[in-house]
């Protein structure tokens, strides 16, 4: 599971700035967002793949609270979910 997920907000309007630490054997990280409530699980929508520790998620909605999780997939699998991060966008 990654570790110390952060989301920070941008210099730019509608995006968000995420990083985490390194997870052992992660081949890939997968990143979703959240524009409702972390708790309601159907609005948890992907927003990236990536190979690196960090992510800047563009097309945010302004003004509004935004949440993300990463999980790691590697050759055991799929890992479980980050816990969330929040963040404001401009």
């Amino acid at each position: 599971m990654p570790q110390k997920l952060r989301a920070r907000i941008s210099e730019h309007a509608g995006e968000a700035r995420l990083d985490w630490a390194t997870t052992r054997g992660a081949a890939l990280y997968v990143v979703e967002h959240n524009a409702v409530s972390p708790d309601q699980t159907e609005a948890w929508v992907q927003v990236g793949e990536t190979t690196r520790i960090r992510l800047v998620v563009k097309g945010l909605a302004s003004a509004r609270e935004h949440w993300f999780r990463v999980r790691a997939i590697g050759s055991t699998g799929r890992g479980p979910w980050s816990d969330v991060a929040f963040t404001l966008v401009r």
